[in-house]
This record gives structure tokens, C-alpha cells and sequence, in this order.
């Protein structure tokens, strides 16, 4: 059972011996086409895999079929379910891992990043950050500037998801608190926006991938984040 307050988290276990074509029956024709637009078939396995998941875990929750879910997009491509729209969620994945955030009636946003996946991190950090905060950045010792520029990046990463923003995120610079963030990476920390809205933002880390949730909530609201964990078991998926 999902409540109101409550963000169920899934991470998700995308094998590399996982056969696409068990999925193609839960996918929605445009799904089907998009996938087979990739260049690398990997990143088409990836997101066959990654879509026939949410789309069953989803189903889930609102006890339906999975291959009867209706996605649709916003200008800036975030998916969302037209005819269920209390029902927010947000999907990353990195590798074999995929995340699923799953929550009712507030925005949400996952993001994941393996800490040595970026080799320019250094350049990313200069074009991005503000000057205050690389300065800041600067101050740490070598190994510890690539993992706080990580947690930074996927914090980031997972509030413009969160916001609808996040096909925006080359033209963006990274705006959120530096220090606060960065301080605040063992646990969670809340931080409001320029409109006043309140997000938390929580580090959902394991087995060496970065990760971030950031949720919308109120001021004073507390928010039970519920953790799952999921292997792409095909007998576990509906047969059609």
C-alpha cells in the first residue's frame, strides 16, 4: 500500500542476459519503435528492460494490466499517466541498475551515476558550478572532489527531473546550495526554491552507485521513504 506520505523506491536489476523480446508484448507501440531508434543495442536493451519494469510495477499499484498503461509526455518529455495522474513517479538508470522513485500526489525525481563514469568531471564542474562553489571544491582533497561532485551532479540531476526541467539540463547551470548538499549527504536535507516550495532531498546510495531522491513536500511534512529491491525475474512479469 502506497500512502500519501510515503516514496516507494525500487532498484531495479537490468542483466545483460535478460532477452528483450519478452518485453515487446508490454510495450506500447511507440515504446517499441523508440527502442529500435537506439544505436547501441545495449542502450535499446536497457530501456525495453527498464520500461517493461515500471510499466508492471505501476501496474501494480493500480491493478492493471501492464501492457493497458497509457503513458503521456510533457514538453520537455517527462512521462506521466494521463488518466492516473495523483500516481507520480520518475525512472534513471546507470549499467545494469535501474531506480524507480513512486510516490502520490507530489513531484518526484531519481538519478544514479557510477563515481568514476565521467572522466572530465573536473571540466563539468568548472562549466557547471558557481565560482563560489568550485572554489569550494577546490578545498577538498583529490578523491573526496570527485565523489562530492558526483553526489552534487546526481542531486541536481534528480531535482530537474523532479521539476519537469530536465531534457533543460545542458543550458542549466547547477544551482542548488553547495554547501548545504554537500553537508548534508550522510542522510537527507530539506531546501527550499526561489517559489518557496520545499524539497527534500535524500541520498539513496548502495553498493557503490551515487544516488539522489529528491520529492516536493511541505514545510514541516514528514516523508517515509520505503526501499524495494527487484530482480528482472521473468516469471515474476505477466505472461500476455
Amino acid at each position: 500500500m502506497l500512502s500519501s506520505a510515503a516514496v516507494h523506491l525500487w532498484w531495479l536489476h537490468l542483466p545483460r542476459s535478460a532477452r528483450v523480446e519478452t518485453t515487446e508484448s508490454l510495450l506500447s507501440t511507440d515504446e517499441q519503435q523508440r527502442a529500435r531508434r537506439f544505436r547501441r543495442p545495449a542502450a535499446a536493451r536497457q530501456f525495453c528492460l527498464g520500461r517493461a519494469l515500471l510499466r508492471t510495477i505501476l501496474g501494480s499499484y493500480l491493478g492493471l494490466p501492464p501492457q493497458h498503461l497509457r503513458f503521456a509526455y510533457t514538453h520537455n518529455g517527462k512521462p506521466y499517466l494521463p488518466e492516473t495522474p495523483h500516481l507520480t513517479f520518475s525512472l534513471t538508470h546507470t549499467g545494469d541498475l535501474g531506480l524507480l522513485a513512486v510516490t502520490c500526489h507530489r513531484r518526484v525525481g531519481v538519478d544514479v551515476e557510477a563515481p568514476h563514469r565521467r572522466a572530465n568531471w573536473r571540466g563539468l564542474a568548472r562549466r557547471c558550478l558557481s565560482d563560489a562553489a568550485y572554489r569550494t571544491l577546490g578545498t577538498l582533497p583529490d578523491e573526496e572532489q570527485r565523489q562530492a561532485m558526483t553526489w552534487y551532479w546526481v542531486c541536481h540531476e534528480a531535482w530537474l527531473k523532479a521539476r519537469g526541467e530536465a531534457s533543460l539540463r545542458r543550458l542549466l547551470h547547477i544551482d542548488l546550495p553547495w554547501a548545504r548538499a554537500c553537508a548534508g549527504d550522510a542522510s537527507h536535507i530539506t531546501m527550499q526554491d526561489v517559489s518557496g516550495q520545499t524539497w527534500l532531498i535524500r541520498n539513496v546510495s548502495r553498493d557503490g552507485i551515487c544516488a539522489a531522491l529528491v520529492v516536493e513536500c511541505a514545510p514541516d511534512a514528514s516523508i517515509e521513504v520505503v526501499i524495494f529491491d527487484r530482480s528482472l525475474d521473468w516469471r515474476w512479469l505477466p505472461q500476455t
